[in-house]
């Protein structure tokens, strides 16, 4: 009797749109992640021009299936080589930072031993890291330099994991090491530069994310990925702000730890205004990069 009404209930509420809509993001993400991954892999395998301007079309249309709204506020420099320095909250950072333009991430190795992940990360590029295992973290800052002194912007999530959302975690400083040798390695008039980044998911249906609502979106802890997505697509429609923060000059004669305490502040500053409304930019510079 309990289950008869509990279902009675369920679709009196809007049950089968609800279900309905949960199935087609599902299915459009699903398709997504796992034709679009190997299309990328090909093209960037071959050397086409392809391989670079899909994967931010691929996650637009990642955000349209999930019904991400996404704005994107200021502007993230071209210069080169440069290091993109996020706040983590989600396995949806991946999906939002991906649709700004082509960029490759630096992963933990735990994502790319599971398929899925794996897919979803292979949309963009990745360089892995096996944090458990330090004396290999200079063969990955070698690695990141190699990349963005061959023109890749590369993400790096510097609280090296997610948060609850209502926070910065403190920034880890090992792979601040790649910046500076990517700078030591570039031309003295064009030194590599840190783009700083502050990921707001603000709104659920049109409304302010409420503290509570956050696990909706933040994953972190022992939060297991389908019932966490199953809950996302649940929870309709969510608004996705990226603030861009001014580029930071990398010089050869900072440490990695003072350019972690930089960055770090940079975040910590674009949050500071984003809550307190301060942020909000003039119309010509906020972009709808996807509209779910």
């Amino acid at each position: 009797m309990a289950i008869h009404r509990a279902v009675g209930a369920f679709f009196r509420q809007g049950g089968v749109t609800i279900l309905g809509r949960v199935l087609l993001g599902l299915t459009g993400a699903a398709l997504i992640v796992l034709i679009g991954g190997p299309i990328r892999r090909v093209a960037q395998h071959r050397g086409s021009k392809l391989g670079q301007s899909l994967p931010p079309l691929l996650h637009r249309s990642l955000c349209l299936a999930l019904g991400v709204r996404l704005r994107l506020h200021g502007v993230a420099t071209d210069l080169r080589p440069q290091l993109v320095v996020a706040n983590h909250v989600s396995w949806l950072d991946i999906v939002v930072l991906g649709a700004m333009r082509p960029m490759e991430f630096l992963a933990k190795k735990e994502i790319g031993d599971k398929f899925l992940s794996r897919e979803l990360v292979a949309l963009q590029g990745a360089a892995y890291v096996d944090r458990g295992k330090k004396r290999k973290i200079p063969a990955v800052n070698m690695e990141i330099a190699r990349r963005m002194k061959a023109g890749a912007a590369i993400i790096l999530f510097a609280e090296a994991t997610t948060s609850d959302g209502n926070r910065l975690l403190p920034f880890r400083s090992s792979h601040f090491e790649a910046v500076r040798a990517a700078s030591a390695a570039a031309e003295p008039l064009h030194p590599a530069v840190i783009q700083p980044i502050f990921i707001a998911y603000s709104r659920r249906g049109g409304l302010p994310l409420s503290r509570a609502d956050r696990p909706l979106i933040a994953w972190y802890g022992d939060m297991r990925f389908f019932s966490h997505l199953w809950r996302f697509l649940l929870a309709g429609r969510i608004d996705c702000d990226i603030y861009c923060g001014a580029p930071i000059a990398v010089s050869r004669r900072q440490n990695r730890k003072e350019l972690a305490r930089r960055a770090a502040r940079s975040v910590r500053e674009l949050a500071a205004r984003a809550r307190l409304g301060l942020a909000q930019p003039s119309p010509d510079k906020s972009a709808i990069l996807a509209d779910g």
